[in-house]
């Protein structure tokens, strides 16, 4: 890929959009991958756009990720996967944090990832892998529906809800899943679809107000509020899927 950088008064500029750019190419590359790793699995378009919706949801396709919460202790990312990869850190499989693609954090099935993937617990393939040997020991009848149907929306939701298992079925989080599944789908796919009746949504990040999502999507506060039932602009949480005009 190729960078380019405008030079500006301030250096912190240049620094943040080289990592910008960095990061999508990254991101970018890695849906290529799991795209073509799951359809060389067998599982059809829409199985395969279903599940990455999903894993975009948790992990953002990103194998080393961690959840936030914990970075203050651990430090960045890649510090978390160099701890356990060097021995430093030994309570991977116990520590019950959210990790990699599939942000797994159940301590049996974090523990095999460790087995399976200790010689570099961030390798994208090695977790490809063993999401594979998941799907295959515990999770048939999933696999059997990523493989067989057609259908985007159900293969998402199937994923969502008997793989996943968040806790939060909510319409608005169906939506949210279904609508990156899409993008991922038609990106790929040999047949993109057109489904603009699906309301837009948006999963609302850390330090992210309702001032700034609505300038970032042009609309305004009290819009956002009036199709959200939102009583208090002021609160919102990190996680929480609203609509957008």
């Amino acid at each position: 890929f190729i960078i380019i950088i405008f030079f500006n008064k301030k250096m912190n500029s240049i620094y943040f959009s080289l990592f910008l750019l960095i990061t999508l190419s990254y991101e970018t590359e890695n849906e290529k991958i799991v795209w073509q790793f799951l359809r060389k699995e067998g599982l059809t378009e829409a199985g395969a756009g279903g599940l990455m919706g999903n894993l975009q949801a948790e992990s953002n396709m990103r194998s080393v990720v961690y959840e936030n919460r914990y970075k203050p202790k651990f430090g960045s990312d890649q510090d978390y996967v160099d701890m356990v990869n060097n021995g430093s850190y030994t309570n991977f499989g116990l520590d019950g944090i959210g990790f990699g693609l599939a942000q797994w954090s159940f301590e049996s099935r974090k523990q095999a990832l460790y087995e399976k993937c200790k010689e570099d617990i961030g390798d994208i393939y090695c977790q490809l892998e063993f999401l594979m040997i998941e799907f295959n020991n515990d999770f048939t009848e999933i696999l059997e529906m990523l493989k067989t149907s057609n259908d985007l929306y159900a293969c998402t939701i199937k994923v969502m809800t008997d793989f996943e298992r968040s806790g939060d079925y909510s319409e608005a989080l169906k939506n949210f899943r279904y609508t990156l599944a899409k993008n991922i789908y038609n990106e790929f796919s040999s047949s993109p679809i057109d489904d603009g009746d699906k309301k837009k949504t948006y999963m609302i990040q850390d330090g992210d107000t309702l001032s700034g999502i609505a300038a970032k999507f042009g609309t305004t506060v009290e819009e956002l509020c009036r199709i959200n039932d939102i009583e208090d602009p002021d609160i919102i949480y990190a996680g929480q899927v609203i609509y957008l005009p």
